[in-house]
């Protein structure tokens, strides 16, 4: 299981989430990305694991409007679009790695 992050930064106006790790440089992440990449129940079929988000229909200029920590393990993320039901793990953003 990845440790928890040093530093979690969201710029708003770039519309970038920026975590460091103790073991790494900092990683970006575009809001656009991480919407994209939403594991939640309405993104995926639970069952299947089939991505049921159609990911052209979100726009470009999406952005993060709140950050959540869940426990010592995960971010939850709130985005203009108003979706806020995706739960972003230490190792499931460790894998994506960075969206830019």
């Amino acid at each position: 299981m990845r440790d928890a992050p040093r530093d979690i930064k969201l710029k708003r106006t770039e519309g970038i989430l920026e975590i460091s790790w103790s073991d790494a440089g900092p990683r970006r992440y575009d809001a656009k990305g991480l919407r994209c990449e939403c594991g939640c129940a309405g993104c995926v079929d639970e069952r299947t694991g089939v991505r049921t988000l159609d990911v052209n229909s979100v726009p470009d200029d999406i952005g993060i409007t709140h950050i959540e920590l869940v426990g010592n393990y995960a971010l939850k993320l709130s985005f203009s679009d108003g979706h806020d039901t995706g739960i972003y793990s230490w190792d499931r953003l460790d894998r994506i790695k960075s969206t830019l």
